[in-house]
This record gives C-alpha cells, sequence and structure tokens, in this order.
C-alpha cells in the first residue's frame, strides 16, 4: 500500500484541529482541495477517517489509529529527505537541563572526535514532551535523571538504560569557614546553600530523616535550576553547593573553588538514563553518543 505524505500530512492537520475550515486556512488551501485531499487518503487505505456533520468532524476509530502512526511517518520521511539532501546523518537529543549541563558539552566534543560527519541537535524539554517527540521519530535519544524516567507515558514503547551515576559532592570557596569544621549535617546546615533543582524528585531519593532535617532547616536557602548560577553564587559569597562530581571537578576546579566529598547518605545522585524506542534495533552511531556521555562521567 502506498500512502502519500502530502495527503498523510493534510489528515493530520485536519485531526488535530478536528475541523476543515481551520486546517485549510492553516495550510492555505481551499476547504474544497483539502476535503478531496483527505477523500482520495481514504481510498488509499479503503477506510473512512473522519465522521463529518453540517458542525462537527469526529475521527473514526481508523482515522484514531492513522493518527497514532501518521506525525511518525512524517517525522521519518523528513529525516531520510534531509539526510539524503545533506548526505549527513542527524541525531536529535532531548535531556533534562541538568543533563544539558553537566554532561553534554564533554560528551558531544569526545563523539565529534570518533564521528565528525554526525550532525546533532540537542535541546531541554519536559519529560512528557519529550517522550512523545521519541515516540513519533522526532527524537533519537532522551537521556533523563533516573527517578523521573518512572512517570515517563506508555514506558512499555521504550529501552531504558542507565549510563551515568555518580554522586554529588558540595562545592564552595576556598576560604569557607565550612572547611575547618566537622562537615557533619547537622554542621552543614548552619550554612546558606545554593541547589540546582531540588524538586520533589530529587528530595525522594533522600532518606525521610535527612530530608526532615532540611525541610526544619530551611534548606536550600536559594533553589536555582542552572549549575552554572549555582557557581557562580558560590564564587561570589558564602554560599555552598551540590553539584554532580564530574561536573564539579571540572568546572568549579577551574574557578579555584573547593570540590568536598559529601557522605553518601545526605544527597541523592547525578543518576541519568538513557532512553531509546524498543523497537529501533541496533544503531551503532546511536550508541557511540550514549557511550561518550557515560565515559565522560567515568562510567563507559
Amino acid at each position: 500500500m502506498n500512502i502519500n505524505l502530502n495527503r498523510l500530512s493534510r489528515f493530520v492537520a485536519v485531526y488535530r484541529h478536528k475541523s476543515f475550515s481551520r486546517a485549510a486556512s492553516e495550510l492555505g488551501m481551499t476547504h474544497s482541495a483539502l476535503t478531496k485531499s483527505v477523500q482520495l487518503l481514504e481510498q488509499e487505505l479503503g477506510a473512512e477517517l473522519f465522521n463529518r456533520t453540517t458542525r462537527s468532524v469526529v475521527p473514526t476509530d481508523a482515522g484514531n489509529r492513522l493518527a497514532q502512526r501518521a506525525e511518525e511517518l512524517l517525522a521519518l520521511a523528513d529525516q531520510i529527505g534531509d539526510e539524503v539532501l545533506t548526505g549527513s546523518r542527524h541525531l536529535r537529543l532531548i535531556a533534562g537541563p541538568a543533563v544539558i549541563e553537566a554532561s553534554l558539552a564533554p560528551a558531544l566534543a569526545a563523539f565529534y572526535k570518533s564521528h565528525p560527519n554526525i550532525r546533532v541537535t540537542a535541546e531541554t524539554l519536559p519529560l512528557d514532551i519529550a517522550a512523545a517527540r521519541l515516540r513519533q521519530r522526532e527524537a533519537d535519544l532522551i537521556l533523563f535523571h533516573s527517578t523521573t524516567v518512572s512517570a515517563i507515558p506508555e514506558k512499555r514503547l521504550f529501552q531504558i538504560s542507565r549510563i551515568i551515576d555518580e554522586a554529588y559532592v558540595a562545592v564552595m570557596r576556598q576560604d569557607h569557614p565550612a572547611l575547618h569544621r566537622d562537615f557533619s549535617i547537622d554542621e552543614m546546615l548552619r550554612y546558606k546553600w545554593a541547589i540546582p533543582g531540588y524538586g520533589k524528585i530529587y528530595r525522594s531519593a533522600i532518606p525521610t530523616d535527612i530530608e526532615e532535617k532540611y525541610r526544619n532547616a530551611g534548606f536550600p536557602h536559594y533553589r536555582v535550576l542552572s549549575l552554572v548560577s549555582c557557581l557562580a553564587l558560590v564564587a561570589d559569597s558564602d554560599m555552598i553547593t551540590l553539584l554532580p562530581a564530574s561536573f564539579a571537578h571540572r568546572d568549579a576546579r577551574a574557578l579555584g573553588l573547593t570540590v568536598v566529598p559529601m557522605h553518601p547518605s545526605y544527597a541523592a545522585r547525578y543518576d541519568v538514563s538513557a532512553i531509546t524506542l524498543k523497537n529501533g534495533g541496533a544503531d551503532p552511531v546511536l550508541d557511540a553518543l550514549k557511550n561518550a556521555f557515560a565515559t565522560q562521567a567515568g562510567i563507559g
């Protein structure tokens, strides 16, 4: 069976708007031309895609089934066309903001050395949107903190593997008074902290009694999503921050800051999983990109 991609794209517009008029306006087509296009697609498929009345356009069961795969097919067609035109593979990566800041630069630098002709696009999006992009083949790989992955929609469709698991470390100025005292949990909570993120997921990975001490102490003083911003705060104040070990040893020490190991029970770990489509098959290039992230964190 041959499916005309232009007609499929027009079907998606009608399905999204639940209206031929709005879809026609978006596509710059006449209502009659769009209607004819969808009718021809129905003839190709041998199935009615919409129940039409004077007031509504309601997808049929066949229309709903087609919609689940249509955007995936269109995205795949765009990717193939792009690769044919440019002559190079294009990998699309979506990651959480901490992964982007802590791990992206060294991983891409390593990947570039072994695969200089592969194009890469990297961006950060919420996990549910990233999963939808991956499911529709608008992304090839997503990287998120492992504790968030349990909430991924339709998890059965994905292959999930842990690629980074490292400690968080404390970072502070070299003249910070905490360096001259016992760095127990009670002692460290005497100081002000700037923490990247520190949402429900981070807190859920901390033992209950420790997390209760954090809350009672008003920890953290600043909750800032950016690792780089936390570093800047630490460099110019008496605050302390927690950062993934590989990032801290690379970036914090470059600023002349001191890195201090934390007791394992004091903080969650920087634990990142790679997510790909389960039916994607073996892909050595994609595996090389995942390995670049794992290796830069000292795991690969």
